[in-house]
């Protein structure tokens, strides 16, 4: 939709139209990706197919500059004065720009995530996996261009379909080692690395087709002078990691002066432009510019700095280019037969060659059979690296003038990295699932250790994490974002870098040997200062104290039950977790059976870790109130969200009431711990209600869960 009609004003008005509806569009159709148990990118890929000019995107619209959709195209454009008819004239260059941006921002943030020590700890059998894994997938992925396209193995199409056959997702892959919890596993370990292999590898590939595709047609394959080409390539790609990875302690101690993570994050994304522009200009990819600069940086201190700053742009960025690409599909190839014989094939070629490049080489190296096919499984999924090298084949023209990649070709690729990419998590799943080990010989790592802490409570364990996460960042450690389904957080400053795994009461350190002094001292600080703030804070106020305080005065001042509160109490009130006639004479039983009321309304996660942590709380400061009121809460992980429970006791209990009298009414209030729900609003709008001496009255003479409820919601 390249029209020069269009004022400025109006051709940023349509593109701010366009990236409007692809947000949505991407968060839309990522969502229900994820519901469906696939991949995100998947769905934004799809997203961008359904708005695409071949399809909603091309419906005329009453606009200007839209009358051929919103992501529609003109059969014919104007570029720089010269009339041409391209295979890619449907977007807004700019549109295509913002998408290209989004795409070196995805690799330098894949070149952050990289875990060099992990890499280097499996280099070996990592290295020759993921070789193995290139050579058999580019064989078989260039020979599909050979014997099914008439092309020659030279041909830059047959070589770009072997590029497009060696990347593997390590993001999918990842996400399905860790929800197996096979992440440290020996399987996990050298699949992830392989995988890093393959797309490094598969970067330099590309580097070298495009020096390739430079040269003229009809000039022939002058084999010295893709010797030459090669040897250019790797030289300035490994040269530019080396002096990256050696000036990057000296990068990060600049930009750390800046002291705002914001500010020396867009510092460090700026770097990673720079070099992805002069890798364009000495003929290598962008994104292997940005690669280069995320591993330079991933070893240093800011590393995690830079990924949570830049995460929301990643957020904005990231789906746009999935959805731009997903845009260049040509849906009508699909309609052509041979496109999908071509794609079946391509695709199952695609899955043995992981399978039979990555097994082998895996056999010889202390795995089994199992193992080895673990690790082939592990590698067949292609996706964010295969698309954007995708992207390049659509927009690279050949020197007679054609796209190394036409619409067919796409639709191929396309349809193999759907099915790869498919099919790889039940495959691998099934795998994991097998009984036996995946090594011949267990073979002990001396480089890592761990230290395990071991505290009898979630509450105190959590406690001393706070502090040692506050005393780390006191001391200027960068640390990762808290993985709260891994438990999982990575900690930094210069060399010194560690691991740390947050698991119910256990807190485990995994490190190198001379690290962990650091460890045992940090520790050793952390818990007497805790110990310290313990006894100033008893010298302040006791439990029975702020008890008095919080509690003693809630008769004198009746609240009115605002909409808000109304609404949460609706949410967190279930008859069925009202009982109106409790069994129990003690404190632990009564709340015993308010607990089996929620555990029947399947709010409770663990019944007896709920019982304990609600009947620990009580014992440290008793949470009856007077006038025969009583609100036990806790905040747990036994429970799956805030609930209120109701239970009635019309003879009276001794809940060690502040009046003395006996407690007739219990209110139990749960929710989880590490989640952001209106805890406290919701204890004080239980209590606002049972504040009420009428609404009390009304709750005692009730004669069924329904009629409880409805004091507490209407």
């Amino acid at each position: 939709m390249l029209d020069f009609n269009l004022t400025v004003t109006q051709q940023i008005a349509v593109l701010a139209l366009q990236l409007g509806v692809i947000i949505f569009a991407a968060r839309w159709c990522g969502d229900f990706a994820k519901k469906i148990k696939i991949p995100s990118v998947l769905g934004e890929l799809c997203a961008g197919i359904i708005i695409g000019p071949y399809l909603l995107g091309g419906i005329g619209l009453p606009f200007h500059g839209m009358e051929h959709g919103l992501f529609g195209f003109p059969e014919q454009i104007t570029l720089l004065g010269e009339s041409m008819k391209m295979s890619f004239p449907q977007y807004h260059s700019s549109l295509y720009a913002v998408a290209t941006v989004g795409s070196i921002l995805l690799l330098f943030m894949s070149g952050l995530e990289t875990d060099l020590r992990m890499f280097f700890r499996y280099s070996l059998v990592g290295t020759l996996v993921g070789i193995g894994g290139v050579v058999v997938s580019f064989v078989f992925g260039a020979g599909v261009g050979v014997f099914m396209l008439d092309f020659g193995w030279m041909h830059p199409c047959s070589l770009f379909l072997g590029i497009l056959s060696t990347a593997t997702s390590v993001g999918i892959t990842a996400r399905i080692l860790s929800e197996k919890k096979k992440l440290d596993s020996p399987e996990g370990v050298t699949t992830l690395a392989a995988a890093v292999i393959d797309d490094v590898l598969g970067i330099i590939c590309l580097a070298v087709v495009l020096g390739i595709v430079s040269v003229p047609a009809g000039a022939g394959t002058d084999w010295g002078k893709v010797g030459l080409i090669s040897i250019r390539c790797i030289g300035v790609w490994l040269g530019a990691t080396a002096i990256g990875l050696l000036a990057a302690g000296y990068l990060a101690k600049y930009m750390k002066t800046f002291r705002s993570a914001s500010v020396f994050s867009c510092l460090a994304f700026g770097l990673a432009l720079v070099l992805a522009g002069l890798f364009e200009q000495v003929g290598l990819a962008m994104i292997i510019g940005a690669y280069v600069m995320g591993l330079s940086l991933s070893r240093t201190d800011i590393s995690f700095a830079l990924q949570r700053a830049l995460h929301p742009l990643y957020n904005f960025l990231v789906p746009v280019f999935f959805v731009v690409m997903g845009m260049l599909v040509d849906v009508r190839a699909f309609g052509n037969v041979e496109v999908l014989k071509i794609g079946a094939v391509y695709s199952l070629l695609a899955v043995f060659a992981k399978i039979i490049g990555c097994a082998i080489p895996a056999l010889f190296m202390n795995f089994n059979t199992l193992g080895a096919l673990r690790i082939g499984c592990g590698m067949i999924p292609r996706g964010e690296v295969a698309l954007i090298i995708a992207g390049i084949g659509m927009t690279t023209v050949m020197p007679d003038g054609k796209p190394i990649l036409d619409p067919e070709l796409f639709g191929v690729v396309i349809i193999m990295t759907l099915v790869t990419t498919i099919v790889a998590p039940p495959l691998l799943s099934v795998v994991l699932g097998m009984n036996g080990k995946g090594i011949r010989k267990e073979s002990k790592d001396t480089s890592v250790v761990h230290t395990p802490y071991s505290f009898n409570s979630t509450n105190v364990a959590d406690f001393v994490l706070h502090q040692v996460l506050n005393n780390l960042t006191s001391e200027g450690f960068m640390l990762s974002q808290f993985d709260k389904e891994n438990g999982v957080i990575q900690i930094r400053k210069n060399s010194l870098s560690f691991a740390m795994t947050v698991s119910g009461t256990d807190i485990v350190f995994e490190s190198n040997p001379d690290e962990v002094p650091f460890i045992q001292a940090m520790m050793f600080e952390a818990i007497v200062t805790l110990h310290m703030d313990l006894e100033k804070l008893k010298t302040i106020a006791t439990p029975s104290e702020v008890r008095q305080d919080f509690f003693g005065k809630t008769s004198e001042v009746i609240q009115d039950n605002s909409r808000s509160h109304r609404a949460m109490l609706n949410r967190c009130i279930n008859r069925k977790a009202v009982v109106l006639q409790l069994k129990s004479d003690d404190k632990a039983g009564i709340i015993s059976e308010l607990i089996e009321a929620l555990d029947d309304c399947g709010v409770i996660k663990n019944k007896d870790c709920c019982i304990e942590e609600v009947v620990q709380r009580e014992f440290v400061a008793s949470t009856c109130m007077q006038d025969g009121i009583a609100l036990p809460h806790a905040r747990t992980d036994a429970v799956r969200d805030l609930s209120v429970a109701i239970g009635i006791n019309r003879n009276g209990y001794d809940f060690d009431s502040l009046d003395g009298k006996p407690t007739r009414i219990f209110a139990l209030c749960l929710s989880p711990k590490n989640e952001n729900t209106p805890f406290i609003e919701c204890l004080a709008a239980v209590g606002s209600v049972l504040s009420d001496p009428e609404k009390v009255q009304k709750i005692l003479n009730s004669t069924s869960e329904e009629e409880v409820c409805s004091v507490f919601k209407s």
